[in-house]
């Protein structure tokens, strides 16, 4: 038997789609709103895609995951690419701006997409060995708790002794559940060497890294994972650690 901690974005679920699909939906709404006075799309969007990430990455460092954080930079992105080249600023669009930034994070997208392949199976499994198993995710509490209800997580982390939502150091929330079972080897799953595994590591834990394909970095990117952590591919090796 073991104690088994998972990340959720990017390691039980994907996240970052949500993300890249409103840029894409941001794109389209412009093009409709400008229409005649548009100007050429390789012209707009990489100016809207550089501003995004620069006015993104700063806002983070003070508001780190607030749901209004990203649809307030993309409005922010809008307004400077007006800047850049000379557009008026339009209340519509900026409006509807807002309204696709808000979008990325709703629950009835997580309602009809699945977790990542193998993770319902992966966690069956080690529910039916009795091994206790919670979820400690980092973000804002009324997302994290919407992906919570959309994706039936209830299921394997019934409550919020399972379900643990934390503004952003995971550290003392890993120090609590150790305590909790000082008699089990402790593991911890993730796809962040910074935010989940290192943590960890000093605690104690097993540290398992599964990266994902979309890296998410505001320039905090730690590359260089704490010795002994073991490296999978997939969720379901997890069975032959």
């Amino acid at each position: 038997m073991k104690l088994w901690v998972f990340d959720l974005d990017g390691t039980l679920i994907t996240s970052g789609i949500d993300y890249a699909r409103v840029v894409f939906l941001w794109g389209l709404m412009f093009l409709e709103e400008m229409e005649h006075r548009a100007p050429n799309y390789d012209d707009f969007l990489p100016k809207f895609l550089e501003a995004l990430r620069a006015v993104d990455k700063e806002r983070f460092k003070t508001m780190r995951a607030h749901r209004e954080r990203w649809p307030g930079s993309m409005v922010l992105a809008y307004k400077e690419i007006c800047r850049q080249m000379a557009l008026e600023i339009d209340p519509v669009i900026e409006r509807r701006t807002w309204e696709i930034g808000v979008a990325a994070l709703s629950e009835e997208t997580y309602r009809n997409r699945g977790m990542m392949p193998g993770v319902e199976e992966t966690l069956t499994l080690l529910q039916s060995r009795g091994d206790p198993i919670y979820c400690i995710t980092a973000g804002d509490v009324r997302v994290q708790w919407m992906k919570w209800r959309g994706y039936n997580l209830r299921r394997f982390f019934p409550s919020n002794r399972e379900f643990r939502v934390v503004k952003w150091e995971k550290l003392p929330t890993l120090g609590r559940l150790r305590r909790l079972r000082p008699d089990l080897r402790a593991v911890m799953v993730g796809d962040s060497i910074g935010s989940d595994l290192v943590p960890a590591a000093k605690l104690g834990y097993k540290p398992v890294y599964i990266p994902h394909p979309s890296v998410w970095d505001h320039g905090e990117l730690v590359n260089n994972a704490p010795e002994g952590t073991i490296r999978l591919e997939k969720i379901t090796e997890l069975t032959s650690v």
